[in-house]
C-alpha cells in the first residue's frame, strides 16, 4: 500500500473509533454527560502520534449541578489498538497545561506522549479545570478535591466506553499539582490500576520552599499573555513572574537553557486556592488509602519538594515519604540530573524509561 493510501486508511480507522459514541452506549454512572469532539485553536500534538481532542463534561463535586468542559487529547500510535492498549491519564501541574507532557521542543527527547505511544500505550493529556482549553470557573472552586473528582469522572468515561472502546487498564501519571490530583483520586475512588507521580510529596512547608513560591507568582491579569481573558480578572488566578521559570529546573548543566524560552511562552496559570490546598494536603495521610502500586519519582534537584537541601538524595522530606503509604505500595526512584520539572531536564530520558520499566514490573505492558 502506498504511504498516502496507508495514512488515509489509518485516519479512517481512527475517525471511526474516536469520532462519536456508538449507538447504544451509555453514560457511566456518576458522570455529567457525554464527551464530544473538541475543535480548538493552537498547535497540534508534537508527538507524531494519531491524536483526537475531546470535551469531557464534568462537575466540580458530587452535589454540583453546573457542568463544565474539561479538555483532553487522546493519542495512540495505532488507532486499531485503542482499548487493547493501557491508557495513561496525564495530569499537569500548576502554570502548565497538557503541553507539559506533549512538549514541542526536541520532542524526540522531551515529549512524553511520543515516548509512550511508541511503546504501545494510549495517552490522554488533560487540561485541568482552570487551565488551557478547559473552562475557567471562579478560582475559589479550584482545589484538589475538585481536580480529583473531575479526573474520576474522566476515568469513568474511559472505562465505560464513552469514547468508543472500553479501556480496561487505566494508569494516572501526575506532575506536581497533577501528582497530588492523582493521589487524591486514587485514594478516594479506587478506579485506577497504578499511579505514577513526580515533583510532589509530603511536607511542603519548608522556609525555602515557601519563600520561593511566594516570590514566584503574581496576578494573571498583570501578565500580557493573559490580557483580554475574562477569567484573568479573577484575582485568584495567578501566573509566574517573568524570569522565574528556573524554579522548575536544577542547577546549570542539568537542563538545556533553551527550555526557559519555551517555559515562558507556554506558561499557564494556577489558582491561589490550589497553592493553599497543596500545602494542606501535603500534611495528610490520605495516601494511605491508595491500594494500587505507586511510583514516586522526584527530580534529584527539586527546589520545591526537596527545599531543605535542594537535593532529593539527602533531603529529609524524601527520606520520610514511605510512611505516608501502605507497606509494599510505594516504589521510590530519584531521577538524576534534573529538577522539579523532571521530564524537561537532561534526566528526563531516565524518568521516561523508569516509568515503562516500573509498569512492566507491575504487569502493565504496552501493546504494539
Amino acid at each position: 500500500m502506498k504511504p498516502v493510501r496507508a495514512l488515509a486508511a489509518a485516519s479512517a480507522v481512527f475517525a471511526a473509533l474516536l469520532s462519536a459514541v456508538p449507538a447504544g452506549a451509555t453514560t457511566p454512572a456518576g458522570t455529567a454527560g457525554t464527551p464530544s469532539p473538541a475543535h480548538v485553536s493552537g498547535p497540534a500534538s508534537a508527538s507524531g502520534a494519531h491524536c483526537r481532542d475531546y470535551w469531557f463534561p464534568v462537575t466540580t463535586g458530587p452535589e454540583s449541578k453546573t457542568v463544565h468542559r474539561e479538555f483532553g487529547r487522546l493519542c495512540t500510535s495505532d488507532p486499531a489498538k485503542l482499548g487493547k492498549q493501557p491508557v495513561q491519564v496525564l495530569i499537569h501541574g500548576g502554570t502548565y497545561d497538557h503541553t507539559y507532557f506533549d512538549w514541542p521542543y526536541r520532542p524526540e527527547r522531551y515529549n512524553y506522549v511520543r515516548y509512550m505511544t511508541q511503546r504501545g500505550f494510549t495517552t490522554l493529556s488533560l487540561d485541568r479545570l482552570g487551565y488551557g482549553h478547559s473552562d475557567h470557573p471562579p478560582s475559589l472552586a479550584l482545589n484538589f478535591d475538585t481536580a480529583a473528582h473531575t479526573t474520576h469522572q474522566i476515568v469513568r468515561y474511559l472505562r465505560g466506553g464513552a469514547l468508543g472502546p472500553k479501556f480496561s487498564t487505566v494508569v494516572a501519571n501526575g506532575y506536581s499539582m497533577g501528582g497530588l490530583t492523582a493521589q487524591v483520586e486514587a485514594a478516594r475512588y479506587h478506579d485506577l490500576d497504578a499511579v505514577a507521580v513526580h515533583a510532589v510529596g509530603h511536607g511542603l512547608l519548608t522556609p525555602r520552599s515557601l519563600l520561593r513560591l511566594g516570590t514566584f507568582v503574581y496576578p494573571a491579569l498583570l501578565d500580557p499573555k493573559f490580557a483580554g481573558k475574562p477569567w484573568a480578572l479573577d484575582p485568584g488566578y495567578v501566573t509566574n513572574l517573568p524570569g522565574k521559570r528556573t524554579l522548575f529546573h536544577g542547577p546549570k548543566g542539568t537542563y538545556d537553557p533553551v527550555q526557559l524560552r519555551y517555559e515562558e511562552r507556554l506558561k499557564d496559570t494556577m489558582s491561589v486556592t490550589e497553592l493553599t490546598d497543596i500545602t494542606l494536603k501535603s500534611y495528610t495521610d490520605l495516601t494511605k488509602r491508595i491500594d494500587v502500586p505507586v511510583l514516586w519519582e522526584p527530580g534529584r534537584y527539586d527546589k520545591i519538594w526537596c527545599g531543605t537541601t535542594d537535593d532529593c538524595t539527602t533531603d529529609p522530606e524524601n527520606a520520610g515519604e514511605d510512611r505516608f503509604y501502605r507497606p509494599g505500595v510505594l516504589t521510590k526512584y530519584v531521577v538524576p540530573n534534573t529538577g522539579h520539572g523532571a521530564l524537561l531536564g537532561y534526566g528526563g530520558t531516565d524518568y521516561l524509561a523508569g516509568i515503562v520499566d516500573w509498569l512492566a514490573a507491575k504487569g502493565i505492558h504496552g501493546v504494539r
